[in-house]
């Protein structure tokens, strides 16, 4: 059977871009995720992966020749000859798991307590006591594996289909951050709210957004989140305390910042998290948002997920610091630094900061450590990196990790956890049919929701 390649949605314009080169002759075999061909798109000079394994063949798209986004440009051979198994994009590739397998793993939060640095000096942090003992930490960590399982395969399907030319518009992903999202999220209540970016599909899986309404959102269509009018880097779910994300670096900090002062206004005990990248912590609002916090003692906590690169400039050219957290301390807030891709160690640091949020005494910053598997977005290979640096990262991930402990420390089985991931993975299906088959917007609900 053979399956068309076609030109995914590349540039800011969204027009016609020139091959280049193809990386491989036609007839070779190519495996899912390798480099195909070489495109120059309105920005730059990119490649294009394989969605799937194959034999390529043609009729190939020449090099030098313009071609439009969903253009067919050659296909991918599943026949016998080709002999090219057709899988689901596993969570992590099966090299990286027998690099990490053999790889000593960063201790993960004790049973009672971890040191976690804080700036200049040093916390003690608690686990969460919930009267269930042992047993309700062990479901405590499965769902939270089931969380960060279910945002990595949507994520990476998403990712097939992009190469597919199936989804429109561009992605901004968040492969390898899922610690992260679901970290925080876990130590928030249903009426807390969370403020994002343009990378937020993780942080409202984990505060509990409807699958399908997101998915709907990214096709555009009319039962999205929003409406079918903000797709991937606008989604929000009221329902759960997700608000409006915001594309603009470090829009959303001020913003949080008003929502925790409105809570305190009000004697309400709720909170306000403010997802941001290291990026951020550069603009204006970030220093002008994080002060505004501390000195009116508002409920926020401010969670930086630093994961090296503002789109493609290494944090190391734009600051003299090495932990973003240490920049609290002009603020007289905790800074508190953690690693990222410990999905236990960084719910602790964010229950202290939330309960001591609640309890009035004002805001927090966390550094979160982490690193994106995936490029700025899907037009962005991620060249600038150094060769070996992403596997170095990969073998620490976070979803990994924290199957080996729940079978290694919690004696459970493989069989149930790979159970978990097959759930996951249907239910990013049913969500993707489920956006295809929705309604387009209507042209009178373009007129809904503006100022006349």
């Amino acid at each position: 059977m053979k399956h068309p390649v076609v030109m995914p949605h590349l540039g800011a314009t969204g027009g016609d871009v020139k091959i280049v080169e193809w990386q491989i002759a036609e007839s070779d075999v190519v495996a899912a995720g390798a480099a195909l061909l070489t495109v120059e798109t309105d920005k730059s000079v990119v490649e294009v992966e394989a969605f799937r394994g194959g034999r390529l063949t043609g009729p190939l798209a020449p090099p030098g020749s313009s071609v439009a986004p969903g253009e067919v440009i050659g296909y991918l051979s599943d026949d016998a000859d080709a002999a090219i198994p057709v899988a689901r994009m596993p969570l992590a590739p099966n090299a990286v798991r027998a690099a990490a397998a053999s790889i000593s793993p960063p201790p993960s939060l004790a049973p009672v307590s971890q040191e976690v640095r804080v700036a200049r000096i040093t916390v003690r942090l608690s686990r969460a006591r919930d009267g269930k003992g042992a047993a309700g930490f062990v479901e405590r960590l499965l769902d939270a594996f089931a969380t960060m399982v279910l945002i990595r395969r949507y994520e990476e399907h998403l990712y097939q289909l992009f190469l597919q030319g199936l989804v429109p518009g561009t992605l901004h992903q968040c492969q390898g951050q899922e610690a992260v999202a679901v970290g925080v999220c876990s130590a928030l209540r249903c009426d807390d709210l969370i403020y994002s970016t343009h990378r937020p599909v993780g942080h409202l899986i984990a505060k509990g957004a409807s699958l399908e309404a997101i998915t709907a959102e990214i096709w555009g269509k009319a039962t999205g989140c929003v409406g079918g009018k903000g797709g991937q880097m606008h989604l929000a779910d009221f329902a759960v305390g997700a608000m409006v994300s915001n594309a603009i670096v470090g829009a959303n900090i001020p913003i949080a910042t008003g929502s925790a002062m409105s809570f305190r206004l009000q004697g309400l005990d709720r909170v306000a998290v403010s997802f941001f990248g290291d990026g951020a912590s550069n603009i204006g609002a970030f220093h002008e948002g994080l002060n505004l916090a501390a000195v009116q003692d508002a409920p926020a906590v401010f969670v930086c997920e630093n994961n090296l690169y503002a789109a493609s400039t290494n944090f190391a050219l734009t600051a003299r610091i090495t932990d973003i957290a240490a920049r609290a301390a002009a603020y007289g807030m905790p800074g508190v630094v953690v690693d990222g891709m410990d999905v236990e160690a960084v719910y602790a640091a964010a229950r202290t900061a939330v309960a001591r949020a609640r309890a009035g005494q004002g805001p927090t910053l966390i550094e979160a450590k982490t690193y994106r598997y995936r490029g700025h977005s899907r037009d962005d290979l991620g060249g600038y990196r150094e060769r070996d640096e992403h596997a170095v990262w990969m073998a620490r991930d976070p979803i990994e990790r924290l199957r080996r402990r729940l079978i290694g420390d919690f004696v459970l089985d493989a069989a149930r956890l790979d159970e978990i991931e097959a759930k996951a993975q249907a239910r990013v299906e049913a969500a993707v049919e489920f956006a295809r088959q929705s309604p387009e917007p209507s042209p009178e609900s373009g007129l809904e929701h503006v100022f006349v």
